[in-house]
Formats: C-alpha cells, sequence, structure tokens
C-alpha cells in the first residue's frame, strides 16, 4: 500500500477564523495539495482523514470539498471519500479556451494604458516567473504566471470575471503542472508582453495574449 501523503496543519490562527474564512483557507491548502502533486491524480481520501491532516472541523471542510468538486479537481468516490481528478488534454483545452477569452477580456476592459503600480507588478510577477523556469520548478513559474495575469484581471475591476477567472485559474496550474513542460527559452516568454504594455499599445499586447494561449494548448 502506497504512503499517504503529509498535509501541513493549517497555522494555529486559523480557527478563530470565521467559517466562511475558514473555509476558503481550507480550500486554498488543497489546491496548493493538488497543484503540487501532493493529492496527486487517483488517489482517494476520506474526509476524517483530511480534517485530520488539516487539523479542521469536518464541516469546513467539506464546504471546501464541495467547491473543488465544483471545479472538477476532485470527485465524490463515496459518501465520505474524495478521488483526486485527472485531467485530459480536452479538459486542459477547455479550460485553456475560457481562460484565453478571460484574460484577454480583462486586457480590454483594464484602463489603457496602464500605471506604473500595474507595469511594476507585471515585471516583477515576470521576473518571479523566470527565475523559477531557471529552476525547472513548474509549480512557482505556474503560481508566477497566475500572478501576471491577475493583474490585468485586478486592473478592470470587473467582480464577475475576476470571480470566474479565480474559479477556473488553480484548475488550469494543475494542469501546467501535470501535463504541459515548461518552455526552453523561457527567459523571452514575457519580453514582448511588457514591452507592449510599456509603450502602452493594447493590440499588440492582445497579439501577444492570442499567440501565447494558442502556444500553451495541450
Amino acid at each position: 500500500m502506497p504512503d499517504l501523503p503529509h498535509l501541513a496543519p493549517l497555522p494555529s490562527g486559523a480557527a478563530t477564523d470565521d467559517r466562511h474564512a475558514l473555509r476558503e483557507r481550507i480550500h486554498d491548502a488543497l489546491v496548493g495539495a493538488l497543484v503540487n502533486g501532493t493529492l496527486a491524480p487517483g488517489q482517494e481520501h476520506g474526509e476524517p482523514w483530511l480534517a485530520q491532516q488539516l487539523d479542521v472541523p469536518l464541516a469546513p471542510l467539506r464546504e471546501a470539498l464541495l467547491l473543488l468538486a465544483s471545479q472538477r479537481l476532485v470527485e465524490y468516490a463515496g459518501p465520505e471519500n474524495v478521488r483526486v481528478t485527472s485531467p485530459d488534454a480536452a479538459s486542459c483545452r477547455h479550460t485553456a479556451d475560457v481562460l484565453h477569452g478571460l484574460y484577454r477580456t480583462a486586457l480590454l476592459g483594464a484602463p489603457w494604458p496602464l500605471t506604473e503600480d500595474d507595469l511594476d507588478a507585471l515585471r516583477n510577477c515576470a521576473t518571479a516567473y523566470v527565475r523559477a523556469a531557471a529552476r525547472r520548478n513548474a509549480v512557482e513559474a505556474a503560481a508566477g504566471e497566475r500572478a501576471l495575469w491577475s493583474v490585468f484581471v485586478h486592473a478592470c475591476r470587473n467582480p464577475p470575471l475576476y470571480d470566474a477567472v479565480t474559479r477556473l485559474a488553480p484548475v488550469w496550474q494543475r494542469a501546467q503542472h501535470l501535463r504541459l513542460a515548461l518552455p526552453a527559452d523561457f527567459e523571452n516568454v514575457w519580453d514582448a508582453l511588457l514591452d507592449a504594455c510599456a509603450a502602452g499599445d493594447r493590440q499588440r499586447a492582445l497579439r501577444f495574449v492570442d499567440e501565447h494561449w494558442q502556444s500553451r494548448l495541450p
């Protein structure tokens, strides 16, 4: 029988959170374990075991698992057991297509040209991505990319768009980790986008978005 994964318990202060905040903490912890492979595709885990690992009550854990199930990151294999799903090529393509459209909408809706603060945030995210890619750390690189696109999402101040991206971005991040290799020429991945944004050229930035997401389809 394979060894069970180890999940770090939530910080002791989490117990004082209200129920909604605690559910979000649990969800984020489980997403992290799904993205980095600690909870691997095909594994089945019981709700009591997960609650014990994270040192949290069952009720908010179940709420977090229901949210993960709605994101198709887990599925119920019994009344109290969940199975980690395996992303296939078709589901990865569908997720990428939708996120491409959402991020394109964010670029179209963001005030243009971007502020210096937003430009600095983009540069910082791109630097974090390159550093992670240089170490071949796919999980951190995917997180850096997610943060970069989030700059546009926050800039356009569209709550429904933010909600949609928040729901799908972890799904794509896990798919990247499990199915997609880091690009060989990672140092120049974001240069064209950064140059277009710094020049205030929205159309050039949109072309980059289209080409980038087309190249990342599995």
